[in-house]
């Protein structure tokens, strides 16, 4: 489609509910901010815009109550948000190629390790299982990652049916072999949803992973887990740890993709876990004091997957 750039008044808008605008989907004029300018000064807006045609952001502005001071098409903008997305799908459809590719030979060395482990368990010394068991706990990391690399560049469908939050998240822990001085802590009841439940079980793991890797080994550390029901038909999971806090200009970057804090890892365990999170129609975001993730999802995903088909 086109590209435009208008200018009007912000009509008191701050800059981060501005910020807010970009990166949404078209709205029903077909409409998208694919870029903000912001004149404090001047209490001015410069948008960049993807639009169908110019009739389309007069009534895009009008419906929001702005008037414009001029529109002008534009051959190409180039900025830094659209090339990085460019960079980021050829990067996405390559790394999603490779780890497709992968996924083979990985189920070839798990059917292996798990057939030494169950067939000749009683010939090995302690030291042995112990070591298979290490492997063992490398190739579901490693498969993880695939996943990660391959939900975030993928949209896949999701298989909805109903899960136990508590199993889901015993689960997706079972492999990871927990500190000694870390506690984990459960919620006492139970909540039951129709989710996609290994997509589900990888947000778990990652959230949890992040938690561990936060808390560290020096000090005792705890992760605690809540699910909240709402009266609004939601549910939240919060998921807690005593860690440091995420730095404040972090807190939004963190789910970007390729964007991380660690030394290793692909940076795409957190944007891959949004993108399974938002699939599902819910949202995730992270705050301090304590350092908590918070996932919210419906309890009646499955309407609104329905209304997405039709």
């Amino acid at each position: 489609m086109p590209i435009f750039i208008d200018g009007h008044s912000s009509k008191g808008l701050t800059h981060e509910e501005l910020e807010k605008l970009v990166d949404l989907p078209p709205d029903k004029f077909g409409v998208t901010h694919l870029e903000l300018f912001f004149n404090k000064k001047e209490d001015r807006i410069y948008c960049v815009l993807d639009a169908p045609d110019e009739e389309s952001i007069w009534k895009h502005h009008e419906a929001a109550g702005f008037k414009c001071d001029f529109i002008t098409e534009v051959d190409q903008v180039k900025t830094e948000k659209t090339t990085k997305t460019e960079k980021l799908a050829i990067l996405g459809q390559m790394s999603s190629n490779i780890s497709h590719d992968l996924r083979n030979p990985m189920a070839v060395i798990k059917n292996s390790v798990d057939l030494l482990s169950i067939k000749y368990k009683d010939q090995f010394s302690p030291g042995v299982l112990d070591q298979i068991s290490k492997i063992d706990r490398a190739i579901f990391s490693m498969s993880m990652m695939i996943n990660d690399v391959l939900n975030f560049a993928r949209t896949q469908y999701l298989h909805l049916e109903d899960h136990s939050l508590m199993n889901t998240i015993t689960h997706s822990i079972a492999p990871i072999k927990i500190p000694q001085n870390i506690k984990i802590t459960f919620p006492q009841k139970d909540i039951v949803l129709k989710v996609d439940g290994p997509k589900l079980e990888s947000v778990f793991y990652n959230l949890i992973m992040n938690a561990i890797q936060s808390i560290g080994e020096m000090h005792d550390g705890e992760i605690i887990i809540k699910f909240i029901e709402k009266t609004n038909d939601k549910v939240q999971i919060k998921i807690q740890n005593s860690g440091p806090p995420i730095p404040d200009e972090l807190l939004t970057k963190i789910f970007e993709p390729l964007f991380t804090t660690k030394q290793h890892g692909t940076g795409l365990g957190l944007p891959s876990s949004k993108n399974i999170i938002e699939q599902h129609h819910g949202t995730i975001y992270a705050s301090n004091n304590p350092t908590t993730f918070t996932i919210t999802l419906s309890k009646h995903i499955e309407r609104l997957l329905s209304v997405d088909k039709n």
